[in-house]
């Protein structure tokens, strides 16, 4: 149906009807349904995952998730096609999108200043502060880091900030 022009594909197994828009809930729902079954609902889609479902980074070859350091961690069984990463998460931390827990785009973009790697970084955080409606701005970003004492890998993820700043056009504070 895909090579009709019937279906789009999203991800993987996920594929949606060619006159649709794939929206962040479609991608949202195509990256829940990578997951082991009984491991879908005790993550979160997270980092360049998060990105790529709010349509600011392209998808990745492994979903990436952040399992909460109160859950224990399972064996995932066969599937290699997901990335865990064990973290804090509160609870302004995760938004519902299509009934699938993401990253807010806070900390999403947090994440990603954080832990990405550097080809992917400035990208991301660029487009993820170039959509009004994540109210994700690149100085509040910035702001969030910078109150953030003693955060493994701040100074780099300040760093990449002040690099997106620089390729807006803004000026990086000192």
């Amino acid at each position: 149906m895909e090579l009709d022009g019937l279906l789009v594909n999203v991800l993987e197994a996920g594929y949606i009807g060619s006159t649709e828009a794939v929206t962040p809930a479609h991608r949202a729902l195509a990256a829940a349904a990578v997951l082991p079954a009984g491991f879908r609902r005790k993550v979160v889609l997270g980092r360049l995952t998060a990105a790529w479902v709010y349509g600011c980074a392209p998808p990745e070859a492994k979903v990436t998730v952040l399992l909460d350091h109160r859950y224990r961690a399972t064996s995932q069984g066969r599937c290699r096609s997901v990335r865990i990463h064990e973290v804090s998460l509160g609870a302004s931390d995760t938004v519902g999108m299509a009934g699938v827990p993401v990253t807010s785009p806070l900390r999403t973009a947090l994440d990603i200043a954080v832990h990405a790697p550097d080809e992917d970084a400035v990208p991301a955080l660029l487009a993820l502060s170039s959509v009004p409606a994540l109210k994700c701005p690149l100085g509040y970003i910035r702001q969030t880091l910078q109150l953030r004492p003693r955060m493994p890998g701040k100074a780099k993820a300040l760093e990449r900030v002040d690099s997106a700043l620089a390729q807006r056009g803004g000026e990086a504070p000192p």
